[in-house]
C-alpha cells in the first residue's frame, strides 16, 4: 500500500520484504582519476530494523483481552523481519504483554515484571536481576557498559521512587518524582527530580529540584510556591530546565533556563500547561502544550534552546508521540472525529496521513534512520491488522496481535 506524501519529496521507493528494508545499489561505477580503471561503488547501507510485538492465539480478541494474564500470548523481537527472540507471557514466565513493560535496546528485548513480592528484569527471556519490592518501571536505560538503570515507583501505594543500577539502589526519594529521563553523558548517568517536603521526617534531602550526577544529588533550584519546574536535563556543565510560573490567578507564563540565562517562552499561545525536553546530541528542543485563558483552545508549540518558537501546530492538534533525530522533530497526531486519522508532521508540516481508524501501541512506535521514517501501527478497520510503514510504503502483517516498538540503525 502506498501513502501519498504531503510534505514534498522524501527518499525514493524502498524495497521491503516481510518487514526487511533494504537500500539497493544503483549499479554505477566511478573511475580512478589516475589510472582510469573503473572502481565499483561501495555497497549501499542496509538499515537494520528491530520491531517488538505481542502475538495472541488465532481468533482471540486482544483488544478486550478478557483473559489477560492467562491467555497464551507471546512477546517477540524481530530483526529485519526474522524473529530472533520469542518468549511466552504469563505469571509462571514472569513476563507481561503490557506495551510499557518491554522494550528493544541495542538489539535485545528487555522486560520488567512484578511478582507478588519482587521486581524481575530480563534480557531476551533470561533473568538479569531481581529485587524485593513490587515496582512499576517508569524509566529504563542500558548504558554503554551494558548496565541497566531503572526508575521505579511502588505498586503498593508508597510515594516517591527508587533509582537503581542493576537492581541496587543508587537513590531513594520518599516524596517526589523524576522530571527527566535517565540520560547518559560522558559515561555518567543523570536523573533530574523534584524532592518534595516531608513533614513527618527530620532527615533526608531538603525540598528542591536536584540532579543526580552519577555520584550524588546536586541541588539546582529551590522550590517556589509560584513556580513549577516541569522538565530538566543535564548539559554536562549545567542543568537546562523549563518552568511555568503564575502571573495572576488566571495567567501562567513559562521560561527556559539554558546557557546560564532565563529565556521567556512566547506568551502568544497562552498558558504553559506541560512540557518536555527532547535531546538530539548536544541540541535541545522544548515541546509544550499551551492553552488560552478560557482553557478551551490547546496548542502544541516547539522552542529551541534560547526560547525561540520553531513552530506551533494548529489548535487541537496535540501529538501523542514526538521525537527528534538529526535536527528534525517528528510529531504523530491522531485527529478527532469519526475517522481518527493518524498523521506524521515533520517540523510542523504534515508529512504523511496513514489512514482512518488506526491505533499505535508502546512508547516508541516510530523511528528514523538515515532519513527513512519507520512507523508501526494497527488497522482496526481491517481486522486489527498490524502494519509497518517505511516512509510511504506500508506492509500488512498477518499475525493476531500488535507491534509495540520500533528501532533502526
Amino acid at each position: 500500500m502506498k501513502l501519498k506524501s504531503v510534505a514534498g519529496s522524501v527518499i525514493g521507493p524502498l524495497a521491503m520484504g516481510t518487514v526487511a528494508v533494504l537500500f539497493t545499489m544503483c549499479g554505477k561505477e566511478r573511475h580512478n582519476p589516475e589510472s582510469g580503471i573503473p572502481v565499483p561503488e561501495p555497497p549501499a547501507h542496509i538499515d537494520t530494523l528491530y520491531v517488538t510485538g505481542v502475538e495472541y492465539p488465532a481468533g482471540y480478541d486482544w483488544i478486550k483481552d478478557q483473559d489477560y494474564g492467562t491467555v497464551q500470548c507471546r512477546l517477540f523481537l524481530e530483526k529485519n523481519g526474522e524473529r530472533i527472540v520469542d518468549v511466552p507471557v504469563g505469571y509462571f514466565y514472569e513476563t507481561a504483554s503490557d506495551p510499557d513493560m518491554h522494550r528493544c535496546i541495542g538489539g535485545h528485548l528487555y522486560t520488567d515484571y512484578s511478582s507478588d513480592t519482587e521486581t524481575v528484569i530480563k534480557k531476551d527471556g533470561t533473568d538479569l536481576f531481581r529485587y524485593q519490592g513490587r515496582e512499576m518501571i517508569t524509566g529504563f536505560h542500558v548504558s554503554d557498559s551494558c548496565d541497566v538503570y531503572t526508575v521505579g515507583q511502588s505498586r503498593s501505594g508508597e510515594q516517591g521512587f527508587r533509582f537503581r543500577k542493576n537492581g541496587q539502589t543508587l537513590l531513594s526519594v520518599d516524596a517526589g518524582h523524576a522530571i527527566s529521563d535517565i540520560h547518559e553523558k560522558d559515561g555518567r548517568m543523570y536523573l533530574a527530580y523534584k524532592q518534595e517536603e516531608q513533614p513527618d521526617r527530620d532527615h533526608g534531602s531538603a525540598p528542591g529540584y536536584y540532579l543526580y550526577d552519577g555520584e550524588r544529588p546536586v541541588l539546582f533550584s529551590e522550590i517556589s510556591g509560584d513556580e513549577e519546574i516541569m522538565a530538566a536535563v543535564s548539559s554536562g556543565s549545567s542543568v537546562i530546565y523549563a518552568a511555568a510560573y503564575a502571573v495572576s490567578d488566571l495567567l501562567q507564563a513559562g521560561y527556559l533556563y539554558s546557557k546560564g540565562k532565563k529565556y521567556p517562552l512566547s506568551g502568544v499561545y497562552g498558558n504553559l500547561v506541560s512540557c518536555r525536553i527532547l535531546q538530539d546530541g548536544d541540541n535541545i528542543y522544548l515541546t509544550g502544550i499551551c492553552h488560552d485563558s478560557t482553557g478551551e483552545e490547546y496548542r502544541y508549540v516547539v522552542w529551541n534552546d534560547t526560547g525561540d518558537v520553531l513552530y506551533a501546530m494548529a489548535p487541537g492538534e496535540i501529538p501523542y508521540y514526538s521525537f527528534v533525530k538529526g535536527g528534525t522533530v517528528y510529531d504523530f497526531v491522531q485527529s478527532e472525529g469519526i475517522f481518527n486519522d493518524i498523521s506524521c508532521f515533520r517540523n510542523g508540516q504534515k508529512l504523511y496521513t496513514y489512514g482512518q481508524d488506526l491505533s499505535s501501541y508502546g512508547n516508541t512506535p516510530a523511528a528514523v534512520c538515515r532519513d527513512t521514517l519507520y512507523f508501526a501501527f494497527s488497522d482496526r478497520a481491517a481486522g486489527r491488522k498490524p502494519c509497518i510503514a517505511a516512509d510511504d510504503d506500508v506492509r500488512d502483517c498477518t499475525f493476531n496481535g500488535f507491534f509495540s516498538g520500533v528501532s533502526a540503525w
